[in-house]
């Protein structure tokens, strides 16, 4: 992390109270950073939370980010045991338990609270700045239950979480679990509930401890860098580098709408023209400034930390379309939305510096079924295939990466765009069937189907031909190219793919078709 006003190589030795004058609007948080062996007490604004953590270091000299201590990895631990503490380093509020090691012997863990609710709630700029907020989720957010096991959110005019954060599904997910998540909403808000409650005055500053009631998680894993004082069998938590299985009580499909979602409307690549005030280093953290509301967002990368749930869902960005109704007049439905196109803190009319927020988290949850569904139709005439005739095949998911400014490697409702290969092996050759992931009518693609010559070959190259995809505008490379894995057909989809049954006429010409081209048709 850069920020100005901290010295070079200034390691975080803890996070203190947070704070504001009572003159200025901006709620803070103060720290204690050592920087050639003399320690300081510095303050940040509370949005940058999410890049703040014991031991990380600001301005490193070499550029890299570095996390410090020693690594403990805790499993299958539960939250229910946990008991208050108080930091020796700091003096803020700590959990603490007793944890049996893999040798049976225990060992106390103190982790500090604001890192807890760091790894579990701040992973970007909006829900750091306003955890002390008592209210705000009722206030930007409506949500509403709807059929078939799904939840509607809406995102009201009044909201200021930016509009980009709903292109990322690790970020969907993350908020539709502090929206919904009964255990996790509670949590959240306590933390606004504890400020109001503690919050001390004097007669120009206001102050407070940060305390919060954590979830209640079983069977939870923590990956932890710190210090384990071996004299005294106590472990005290630096930083949490990761948490996993995570349950949750979702809905299997949550769908976020916003009228500022538009249809049809591209992201443009160049700027709005804002005067924005930025250092040569455009990646600086400038609290001296407040971000200008007319600015795009900008992504910072902070050292990465991992989140993932037991169960993953499904999330869309929804946008309402109106139709009309047999009595003639319009009713509204919801449709998948058409895609859309340096201050953390909450952006100002008139302010100078260019939107931030992070790009620290990283959510592992096991969302492999989830894609999967997006080839039914595909899956099923494979599966028909092999019981007809007696082949093997092997399915394997890909999703395309990202090149350059190319939006192309999500779908239109912000997931990330899949390629599923199936391998297919007949009493003579070895085929590869590929189909990629265009349920959101993105761009029409046809089935590609390769005779292989070396399948080591092909292993070889299969990065470099979903590249290509990407820089094609979602079109297959050259045959050129290809033929060089082997023999190359390509075979279009039928009408209306999605509504296709194993009986349909076109399900079953479609299949006469791919057994003609594998040389199964008698």
């Amino acid at each position: 992390m850069i920020a100005k006003g901290f010295p070079e190589d200034s390691k975080i030795m803890y996070v203190a109270n947070i704070f504001k004058f009572k003159h200025l609007k901006t709620w803070n948080l103060e720290l204690c950073a050592t920087s050639a062996g003399q320690d300081q007490i510095l303050h940040t604004r509370l949005s940058n939370l999410p890049a703040l953590a014991k031991r990380r270091v600001i301005n490193p000299s070499d550029g890299q980010s570095r996390k410090g201590g020693y690594p403990f990895n805790l499993s299958d631990i539960s939250t229910f045991n946990w008991q208050v503490g108080t930091d020796s380093e700091g003096g803020g509020n700590t959990f603490v338990f007793d944890y049996i090691r893999s040798n049976d012997s225990m060992v106390t863990v103190h982790i500090p609270q604001i890192e807890f609710a760091r790894i579990l709630f701040f992973h970007n700029a909006y829900l750091a700045r306003n955890c002390i907020d008592q209210g705000l989720l009722s206030r930007e957010f409506w949500i509403q239950d709807i059929q078939d096991d799904s939840v509607l959110v809406n995102v009201l005019p009044i909201s200021s979480l930016p509009i980009k954060s709903f292109e990322n599904e690790g970020q969907r997910r993350l908020l539709a679990w502090i929206l919904i998540d009964k255990n996790a909403r509670f949590s959240y808000e306590s933390i606004a509930e504890n400020f109001i409650e503690e919050v001390q005055e004097t007669e120009d500053k206001k102050t407070w401890h940060f305390r919060f009631s954590p979830p209640r998680l079983d069977n939870i894993s923590l990956e932890t860098r710190g210090w384990m004082d071996k004299n005294t069998g106590n472990y005290y938590v630096h930083e949490i580098l990761g948490i996993s299985n995570i349950s949750s009580a979702l809905p299997k499909t949550v769908r976020f709408y916003s009228e500022k979602f538009k249809t049809g409307i591209k992201g443009s690549a160049t700027g709005s023209g804002a005067k924005s005030v930025i250092s040569a280093n455009s990646n600086t953290i400038d609290d001296q400034q407040d971000a200008d509301i007319d600015t795009k967002l900008k992504k910072l990368d902070i050292p990465t930390t991992s989140f993932s749930f037991a169960n993953a869902i499904e999330t869309r960005k929804v946008v309402k379309k109106r139709v009309p109704s047999s009595n003639g007049l319009e009713s509204k439905e919801y449709e998948d939305l058409v895609e859309l196109d340096l201050s953390a803190d909450e952006a100002t009319i008139d302010g100078t510096a260019c939107q931030a927020d992070f790009t620290g988290l990283d959510d592992e949850s096991e969302v492999l079924e989830l894609y999967m569904q997006r080839f039914e139709a595909f899956k099923l005439l494979i599966k028909k295939l092999s019981e007809q005739h007696g082949i093997e095949y092997h399915e394997e998911l890909h999703f395309l990466p990202a090149i350059g400014r190319s939006r192309l490697h999500r779908t239109i409702d912000g997931n990330k765009r899949s390629l599923l290969e199936v391998r297919i092996e007949t009493d003579i050759s070895q085929f590869v069937v590929l189909e990629v992931d265009t349920t959101d009518n993105s761009k029409p693609i046809s089935t590609l189907i390769v005779k292989i010559n070396n399948i080591d070959y092909w292993n070889d190259h299969i990065d470099e031909l979903l590249s290509i995809v990407v820089k094609s505008s979602l079109r297959w490379p050259k045959a050129s190219y290809l033929k060089k894995f082997g023999d190359v057909h390509t075979m279009n989809h039928p009408q209306d793919m999605l509504e296709l049954t194993e009986n349909s006429d076109n399900f079953i010409r479609w299949q006469k078709r791919l057994t003609k081209v594998l040389g199964l048709a008698d």
